[in-house]
């Protein structure tokens, strides 16, 4: 089995490293020619934060390429399935040309993108395409260009999520096996992994938790467990929690009864965390803000409700990565 894998950062090489390592071909596509040349000769190091010997791939071993060559190689040799890792600003901008030469082409793919709207985009550019929606708890931190620590183990889950709040959690289709053949190449690498016909209630899951921390600890740079320290703090995370749960109902989103004490825990397990949001702050890049809080903006729209803070946090953190002129 080929498995292509589009965007080398902290998610990408930490899954190439162990696929790789476990046996399975993977072909990496880099944003940069830079990285796909530092990864062939450097190899790739996957690193962990609790005691685990670390896994080195030998550059002779890694086959990585700018994500400009990808439709080229897959319309000469096709893989099996293609993976993307890339975070929403790319995928949005980037990624429609890349695909573009294989419009036709019925692939198997999934997603591992936070928040919401990809899905839909992606089944637009790709309309023969069998397309996975994956929804992850697995935590990784990109070093270089060529390591990667594996700062916490997770799950992860694949499935066809739904194209709106309200609809209904798909059966899990004919072609299933397909997912399932992926799933366990990923529980050999030593991910805990499963097919699951409820993707779509976690990916509304994962997108209200993010909703709460990752704009938070952004603004005021603290690590995920420090959003607990003041009463001040819980206070303005309980405000976005109510306007999105307020969105939630109004559209049909499935949440849990106890979707907050489901918020306190995340903080509580990922204390000494720094959550991707804040990690793109201090870099100076672009955060992924719009498809996180602005997908309750724009769910809220929809329904005709106000929801005043997620737009005001949108703004605020969109400001803060904004470019001096």
């Amino acid at each position: 089995m080929i498995i292509d894998i589009i965007g080398a950062g902290s998610l990408g090489l930490l899954l190439a490293g162990k696929l790789i390592h476990a046996g399975a071909g993977i072909r990496i596509w880099c944003r940069s020619s830079e990285q796909a040349e530092a990864l062939k000769q450097e190899g790739l190091t996957v690193g962990y934060e609790d005691g685990t010997a670390p896994v080195f791939i030998p550059g002779k071993e890694i086959f990585a390429a700018p994500a400009s060559a990808f439709a080229d190689t897959v319309l000469r040799d096709p893989g099996d399935w293609l993976v993307i890792t890339l975070k929403q600003q790319a995928f949005h901008e980037k990624l429609p040309e890349l695909l573009l030469p294989l419009k036709n082409k019925s692939l198997q793919m999934v997603c591992f993108q936070n928040g919401y709207g990809h899905l839909e985009r992606l089944q637009e550019i790709m309309p023969y395409a069998s397309i996975w929606a994956a929804v992850t708890t697995e935590a990784a931190k990109r070093k270089t260009l060529t390591k990667v620590i594996h700062a916490g183990r997770g799950e992860t889950w694949i499935g066809e999520g739904g194209l709106g709040g309200s609809s209904p959690e798909p059966e899990i289709p004919v072609h299933a096996p397909a997912a399932i053949s992926l799933v366990d190449i990923l529980l050999t690498a030593g991910f805990s992994a499963s097919v699951s016909k409820e993707v779509n209630t976690m990916i509304y899951r994962k997108l209200l938790i993010n909703a709460v921390i990752n704009p938070l600890t952004a603004v005021w740079r603290i690590q995920n467990g420090e959003l607990l320290a003041s009463e001040q703090r819980l206070l303005v995370m309980k405000e976005l929690y109510a306007e999105a749960i307020t969105v939630f109902d109004a559209c049909g989103i499935a949440h849990e009864e106890n979707a907050w004490d489901s918020i306190i825990e995340v903080c509580r397990a990922t204390s000494g965390n720094i959550s991707s949001m804040l990690a793109d702050v201090l870099s100076s890049r672009a955060t992924e803000i719009r498809w996180i809080n602005g997908s309750i903006v724009d769910l809220a729209e929809r329904r005709g409700i106000q929801v005043p803070l997620h737009r005001w946090i949108c703004q605020l953190v969109e400001g803060m990565s904004a470019r001096e002129r």
